[in-house]
């Protein structure tokens, strides 16, 4: 599967990078394609784009603060979680959303 996640914190510090970092790294673990867009302190960067969200089969946001343009999404079935969560449970994550994609 493909997956386009947001990462941000209050901050837009550590845990913004560390929960993008998790993200792409456990996805691939599990197999999937990840992009994941940070919303920190230098903005928004690595930047998912239309192309993208119209291949992906699901969306990721793990946040603690209102994200930027987040209705890009609504046409995707999407998880939002805590900024900690992809960092601590990484693989919950991704299960939970596949679950939430493969039952409607």
């Amino acid at each position: 599967m493909y997956f386009v996640c947001v990462a941000a914190c209050p901050t837009g510090v550590a845990h913004t990078y560390m929960a993008a970092e998790s993200l792409a790294m456990v996805g691939k673990e599990l197999g999937h394609e990840v992009k994941v867009e940070t919303q920190g302190s230098l903005g928004i960067e690595n930047e998912i784009t239309a192309e993208d969200i119209e291949r992906a089969d699901g969306c990721i946001i793990a946040a603690e603060v209102a994200i930027a343009k987040k209705e890009r999404f609504s046409s995707l079935p999407v998880l939002e979680c805590a900024v900690a969560d992809p960092i601590k449970h990484g693989n919950a994550v991704f299960e939970a959303l596949c679950e939430e994609i493969n039952n409607g």
